[in-house]
């Protein structure tokens, strides 16, 4: 079920793809040549907050913006895994290749379009070829979209759907379990100016579950993502610090909890973001 919740959240939170490193959703300002993003591991002495690199996600973009390659890096800069994007004539994803650090394949996923440009199916293979699982994907109409899931035998796995507005914005999905049991519910909400506001999650029996909450600058700029638990109390607060460019420079994970009688953000994470322009 992780791929509804990784997608419609991209779909709908656009500048949220920030937090993403494993698929080309974020598009930088500037049309930088590529931007890499470290990743630190935080650990805390007499009270003070330390951090280590522990991981680097190098994404590289053509001349039209589209990104061509994402690769993760040990803190020492040796290759581990990268994807290859390839495109259609109309720039959408037609293929993802990983290949491990030798350069072989590891896994590709292949996608097919029909002639008004919807995607229609996404097929998984293993790095010998072999069909690994199948994306199967229905429109009702233009502002609904059914993905079902297959495995290699042809079993339905999981399924997703997506509901937009007249606007094309996501307003909710649903994920279902292989037997059709809802597994969570997702309610997007917007601001006035059109900017991602809340995504309320919701279980089988209506019930909520979680609360996603956005808050933006004077420019437009999301500056905290929080999520609050089933309770109403906030779990994790997510910080963006900018660039000159308006791209994201810094981003910074609290962790809410209560210590000593009062409540605490822990930093638990911590992502730096440099990119990298053409010469002028």
């Amino acid at each position: 079920m992780k791929k509804v919740l990784l997608s419609a959240f991209i779909f709908a939170a656009g500048i949220l793809a920030f937090a993403f490193d494993d698929s080309p959703f974020m598009h930088p300002n500037g049309s930088p040549k590529s931007y890499t993003q470290t990743e630190f591991t935080i650990t805390t002495k007499f009270g003070d907050y330390f951090r280590t690199p522990a991981t680097k996600y190098k994404h590289t973009f053509n001349e039209d913006g589209l990104e061509i390659e994402s690769a993760e890096y040990s803190p020492a800069g040796q290759l581990a895994d990268k994807i290859v994007y390839e495109y259609t004539a109309d720039k959408q994803i037609a293929a993802q290749t990983c290949y491990d650090a030798s350069g072989n394949i590891f896994w590709k996923i292949s996608s097919t379009f029909d002639k008004s440009g919807k995607k229609t199916e996404e097929n998984e293979y293993d790095a010998k070829g072999v069909m690994l699982g199948k994306t199967i994907y229905k429109y009702e109409n233009e502002n609904s979209v059914d993905e079902t899931y297959y495995n290699s035998q042809g079993n339905l796995i999981w399924k997703n759907t997506y509901l937009y507005n007249s606007e094309k914005k996501l307003v909710e999905t649903c994920a279902y379990f292989s037997n059709g049991a809802l597994d969570v519910k997702k309610v997007y909400v917007y601001n006035t100016d059109g900017t991602l506001s809340e995504i309320n999650s919701y279980n089988q029996l209506n019930e909520q579950v979680a609360r996603e909450a956005n808050v933006y600058n004077s420019d437009g700029l999301l500056v905290e993502h929080a999520v609050y638990g089933s309770d109403g109390k906030r779990k994790t607060r997510i910080f963006y610090k900018y660039d000159s460019n308006k791209n994201v420079a810094k981003q910074t994970t609290y962790n809410i909890s209560q210590k000593f009688g009062a409540t605490v953000n822990e930093m638990v994470g911590q992502s730096d973001f440099e990119y990298e322009y053409p010469n002028p």
